[in-house]
């Protein structure tokens, strides 16, 4: 019997958001990614204070599940209050479900085909979890890639960066804390293989990759939280020095050119 795999996604609240129509369009392809998957077998909960259009694309499909946010909605801070809180809302519905491996997707961001496969094979059962260090950048506006690590840029893996890479286990009523919410106790997405080691806790490192979105003014880190001015240097070199995104790469991630340039080329 294959152990859960849950997809969570905390979605920014429509009243905060700059351009609500490129939040759905940007969700819509993180869904794409997520239903290109090799293995079949997952959930996935969005947590939200609404339902975007973007939704439609997996309307009627039982394993996408949505976790509507009781509370007023509240604009990014530093700390993302609110993601924070919605995060902690996809962990109840994974909890009642019996636990299992929880991946928290940034609602911009893509995963490559094999991403589940490998995650349930490369995650043993005495891993607290899993980080994924390989990747791309993607600039949105430009539609230009490039692949971490970055010469002269950042040279440190893309976990450093992304919060789209990281794998918890959950384990529903176990006395350990890191057993329980092995994302609070490992912290922020750049913190785990430190405090892990700090803890004496096990993470494999997986043999996939993610796309890490950018350039698009919709993900808070991008201006805030640990590393933004990283984050701005990173953009502008994948601006200037990137390559345009090929349909090859695009169809790793269960993207096509068409989707990809809906929106996204300002040229």
């Amino acid at each position: 019997m294959k152990e859960p795999f849950t997809f969570g996604v905390p979605l920014i609240p429509r009243v905060v958001s700059a351009d609500w129509s490129l939040v759905e369009h940007l969700l819509g392809l993180t869904l794409r990614s997520v239903l290109a998957q090799a293995d079949q077998d997952f959930r996935f909960v969005l947590a939200t204070h609404d339902v975007p259009s973007s939704w439609r694309i997996v309307a009627g499909d039982i394993r996408f599940e949505l976790a509507m946010a009781d509370w007023s909605p509240e604009p990014p801070t530093i700390a993302n209050d609110d993601g924070g809180r919605k995060k902690w809302l996809i962990k109840q519905r994974v909890l009642a479900a019996g636990g299992g491996l929880l991946m928290f997707l940034d609602a911009d961001d893509w995963v490559a085909r094999d991403f589940i496969e490998t995650a349930r094979i490369g995650t043993p059962s005495d891993a607290i979890g899993a980080i994924i260090r390989q990747g791309y950048a993607l600039d949105y506006s430009s539609l230009r890639v490039a692949s971490f690590p970055m010469a002269k840029v950042f040279e440190g893996p893309i976990s450093a960066l992304c919060g789209s890479t990281t794998i918890g286990r959950v384990v529903p009523g176990s006395t350990e804390a890191h057993r329980v919410d092995p994302h609070l106790v490992l912290g922020s997405h750049h913190e785990w293989e430190d405090h892990a080691a700090l803890a004496g806790l096990r993470i494999s490192r997986l043999d996939t990759k993610v796309v890490y979105v950018i350039g698009t003014g919709t993900n808070h880190s991008e201006a805030q939280g640990p590393f933004a001015n990283w984050r701005s240097q990173l953009t502008r070199m994948v601006r200037l020095a990137g390559e345009p995104i090929g349909s090859e790469l695009a169809s790793n991630f269960g993207q096509s050119q068409r989707e990809i340039w809906m929106r996204g080329s300002n040229e």
